[in-house]
C-alpha cells in the first residue's frame, strides 16, 4: 500500500503537504503513512481513490 500511495503521488506531482491537506493530517502523519508506521483508515482509503480516481483496490493490503 505505502508503495502504491507514494508512487500515485510522485506520478500525479503532489506534494506530501497536498495529500496530507486533503486527509486533514499533518504532514510528518502522512510521511509516516507513506513508510508503512502508520496504517492508512479505510475512509482515507477512499478519499484518496476518489482523489486519483482509482479502483479503491489499489489501496488495499
Amino acid at each position: 500500500m505505502n508503495e502504491n500511495l507514494k508512487n500515485l503521488r510522485l506520478e500525479n506531482g503532489e506534494s506530501e503537504k497536498d495529500i496530507a491537506a486533503l486527509l486533514n493530517i499533518s504532514v510528518s502523519e502522512y510521511i509516516d503513512k507513506e513508510k508503512g508506521i502508520i496504517s492508512t483508515t479505510n475512509g482515507e482509503k477512499k478519499k484518496l481513490a476518489e482523489f486519483y480516481e482509482v479502483d479503491l483496490e489499489k489501496f488495499k493490503n
